[in-house]
C-alpha cells in the first residue's frame, strides 16, 4: 500500500513537471541566462544569482544553471531601491530581446 502511494505521488509530480516544462518551452524566448541577466541589470553574475536565490528575480534552475524570467528583471529594475552602491556597469534592459 505504501509503495502504491509513493508511486502515485511520483507520477503526479512528474506529470506536473512535464506540464511546467512544456509551458516553459513555449515561452523560452522570455528567459535569459544569469550572465545575460547580470549584463541587463549592470551587475556581476554572482549578484544575479543571489537575487534569484533571495526570490527577488523569478527563474528556473536547470541542472546547475539558472535561467531568468525577463519580465521579473524589468520589474526588479523598476522597483529596486536607489540607495547604496551604484551598479558597476550600465544596465542594458532596453535590448533584452
Amino acid at each position: 500500500m505504501l509503495k502504491q502511494k509513493a508511486f502515485a505521488k511520483d507520477r503526479h509530480a512528474s506529470s506536473s513537471t512535464a506540464r511546467h516544462s512544456e509551458s516553459m518551452s513555449k515561452n523560452l524566448d522570455k528567459y535569459v541566462t544569469t550572465k545575460r541577466a547580470a549584463e541587463m541589470l549592470g551587475v556581476d553574475h554572482s549578484q544575479a544569482a543571489r537575487l534569484l536565490k533571495a526570490g527577488k528575480l523569478q527563474g528556473v534552475k536547470l541542472g546547475h544553471d539558472w535561467i531568468v524570467f525577463v519580465p521579473s528583471l524589468e520589474k526588479y529594475h523598476a522597483t529596486k531601491s536607489r540607495r547604496g552602491r551604484p551598479a558597476s556597469k550600465v544596465p542594458q534592459l532596453r535590448d533584452a530581446r
